[in-house]
């Protein structure tokens, strides 16, 4: 192999004496667009060795049978309006509490949930009891080190209930259950590294 690099770069450097060597399949593949801007370029194939495609999500989790989504104007415009960062985030869940207390006419139906994190964590997941016939809000902060984080309610059937970056899930108003259940609280960060506070409330 080094012999024929060498070889190879006398004849370029002696102008090749006029003698041009056998086409190889690249070479034809140049012929076509000799003297064209492209002339000396090739176009590699795409590759084939490629690891095969991540499996997709089991069908069933797009929605929740147990849960509807019942969208509220109101609720959507008072979480919206406070995000203002907090030192602690426990005290940035409870004023977005209390600032849609009058629109949601809800309470607090969990403790407060706290957690640090950061983007290389796995999810970190809290269990919740949830009553038929009632209407669940969640309000979630974190630090000013978390840049990107995403909250995902999910039924005990593992299908999603809603989901939201924050600081309310669902962002636009609440979820009501038509059947009792346990629900999982996932919390990822994206980007970042901190600390994190969430709180389920109910009407």
């Amino acid at each position: 192999m080094l012999a024929s690099i060498a070889a190879a770069t006398v004849v370029l450097a002696c102008g090749g004496g006029g003698a041009k060597t056998p086409a190889t399949g690249a070479g034809r593949a140049d012929a076509g667009a000799e003297g064209g801007p492209g002339a000396g370029l090739t176009t590699s194939p795409p590759p084939s060795g490629l690891p095969p495609m991540a499996s997709m999500p089991p069908p069933g989790v797009a929605g929740s049978k147990k849960a509807k989504r019942r969208p509220d104007a109101a609720l959507a415009a008072c979480s919206g309006a406070t995000r203002t960062p907090a030192k602690d985030p426990a005290d940035l869940v409870k004023r977005l509490g209390d600032g849609c207390m009058q629109a949601s006419k809800m309470k607090p139906a969990s403790a407060m949930l706290r957690g640090q994190q950061a983007d290389k964590d796995t999810h970190q997941e809290n269990k919740l009891r949830v009553e038929a016939n009632r209407c669940y809000r969640l309000y979630v902060a974190a630090d000013d080190s978390v840049k990107d984080m995403v909250v995902v309610l999910r039924d005990s059937a593992g299908d999603i209930v809603a989901e939201s970056p924050g600081p309310a899930v669902p962002e636009d108003g609440a979820v009501c259950f038509n059947a009792a259940d346990e629900i999982s609280i996932l919390v990822g960060v994206g980007s970042g590294k901190g600390t994190w506070a969430a709180q389920v409330w109910s009407d």
